[in-house]
């Protein structure tokens, strides 16, 4: 019997010592307004903020419900728990997909990056240089002559058959006026 109870004192008293210790992380919010604190905070670092405390409380009304003898298993609080724990979920895929973006190819900047490559190495005409100065170009006029590729000559001839076929199409089209 002895040791039942020096067990629930163990227990009381490690439940005492949580609760200050959540009283003293919780302090720093207690000093301002809600929307005051979130102000200062980025946006994944509100919704974190503003999740963690209805976490919070309904795990205070989950350790009450103990405290008195209810089985909070059956208590509604179980079901508000597992519907902010899904909100935990979606702010980590938020995150885990603002990492990924970060981190992978903007294949549409990449594009216009190619394409503009390519449109530019048409473009530019491979002079023969006529100085024989040896040392760094004087002019910033001077282009570097551009090495056009199989690949490149071969997408610019594939373009151009495209655009032939294009408008050949648009020839046989007719417009029908409805009015």
């Amino acid at each position: 019997m002895a040791s039942d109870e020096d067990r629930l004192r163990a227990k009381v008293a490690n439940l005492n010592a949580s609760l200050d210790e959540l009283e003293t992380q919780l302090e720093p919010l207690f000093t301002k307004s809600l929307p005051e604190t979130l102000v200062a905070l980025e946006t994944i670092q509100q919704a974190k903020l503003q999740v963690v405390l209805p976490y919070v409380l309904y795990d205070l009304v989950f350790v009450y419900l103990k405290t008195r003898g209810i089985d909070p298993m059956t208590h509604p609080v179980i079901g508000e728990l597992d519907r902010v724990r899904q909100y935990f979920d979606k702010i980590k895929s938020a995150e885990d997909s603002e990492e990924k973006s970060k981190l992978g190819i903007d294949k549409a900047a990449a594009s216009r990056f190619i394409k503009h490559a390519i449109a530019q190495a048409k473009l530019v005409r491979v002079e023969e240089p006529n100085n024989t100065s040896h040392g760094p170009a004087s002019s910033s006029s001077e282009r570097v002559p551009v090495k056009i590729t199989s690949k490149m000559a071969e997408r610019a001839e594939y373009e151009k058959n495209l655009e032939e076929l294009g408008s050949e199409e648009e020839e046989d089209l007719e417009v029908f006026d409805e009015a």
